[in-house]
């Protein structure tokens, strides 16, 4: 992956990582406000629900661009560049209300970081911890977020940014060229690549945290350095 696309990922994924846990807390007690007979299940397929139509819309109207007379392919390369960062946000958004709702606030840095990069491989992501800690079950968020050392933690994101950057290189690539094409193709192309990328990060959600079990919502432990 060249160096300035590294950048802009690393740079999104920090921005994004960012968001206050008051946000994500106000978020979860909004969707239960909405939804106040919905069980944890019911609300986090919800979310993954909003996530997946979000990343299309996004990436489709970049797509869409492309075609347009006044927008040519080069101010539709630069708007991926922004859908990336659209998208990072939105990722980062679902995996923390995701862990919020099955009562996990992950406030710490670091441990926002490996949950995040650890969804956004997918299956792949919970694959590489459970190796690396010795595990049993993908479920190593649910299990270990909160007792593994921070030397652990930072060990851990390295080798999953290195996965992320090498996998981005190439999906992430054919999924921009895609976007480029012209005469509306583009736009479907993005809208259905953008809800693949979602689906790729809802997978990953569900094999580091588990299944969305029924639990008290008010017990949230909340996850600090």
């Amino acid at each position: 992956m060249p160096q300035h696309r590294t950048s802009a990922l690393e740079r999104a994924l920090d921005k994004a990582i960012a968001v206050p846990a008051g946000r994500i807390e106000e978020r979860v007690a909004r969707m239960r406000r909405e939804r106040p007979g919905a069980d944890t299940a019911e609300l986090v397929e919800l979310a993954a629900s909003r996530f997946r139509a979000e990343a299309g819309v996004t990436s489709g109207a970049v797509g869409a661009s492309a075609a347009l007379p006044a927008v040519g392919t080069g101010t539709a390369a630069a708007l991926t560049v922004g859908q990336s960062a659209v998208f990072m946000a939105s990722a980062v958004t679902y995996v923390l209300t995701v862990a919020e709702l099955q009562g996990l606030r992950v406030v710490d840095t670091e441990r926002r970081r490996a949950l995040v990069l650890s969804a956004l491989l997918g299956k792949e992501g919970s694959e590489a911890i459970q190796g690396s800690l010795g595990l049993t079950t993908l479920f190593w968020a649910a299990q270990s977020l909160a007792k593994m050392p921070l030397p652990t933690v930072k060990s851990i994101n390295a080798q999953l940014a290195r996965r992320l950057a090498k996998k981005a290189s190439v999906r992430g690539g054919a999924l921009a060229l895609g976007r480029l094409i012209p005469f509306g193709i583009g736009a479907a192309i993005g809208w259905s690549g953008g809800r693949a990328l979602a689906n790729q990060v809802i997978e990953g959600t569900q094999a580091a945290l588990g299944p969305a079990l029924e639990h008290d919502s008010g017990a949230v432990e909340v996850i600090e350095a």
